[in-house]
């Protein structure tokens, strides 16, 4: 049975090959389709800011290619 992923602002992002970790901070719709705004911080790097297909990040996601951690409800 396949899990549903819900990508929401705050959530947490790690990308294991390159170590990079993420946190979502926007997420806006858009004619081509939904937008996931990505804030990555990489160690020694000054942090910087990515835009991908909400498609794509779930997909990344569920291939183990991307750890996603829902942020923590107040």
């Amino acid at each position: 049975m396949s899990q549903s992923i819900k990508l929401n602002v705050g959530d947490s992002l790690h990308d294991p090959m390159s170590g990079n970790n993420g946190e979502i901070i926007k997420v806006e719709d858009n004619v081509s389709g939904k937008l996931v705004f990505i804030r990555w911080t990489v160690e020694d790097h000054l942090s910087h800011n990515t835009e991908h297909f909400y498609s794509k990040i779930v997909k990344s996601v569920k291939k183990g290619e991307i750890e996603h951690s829902p942020r923590n409800p107040s």
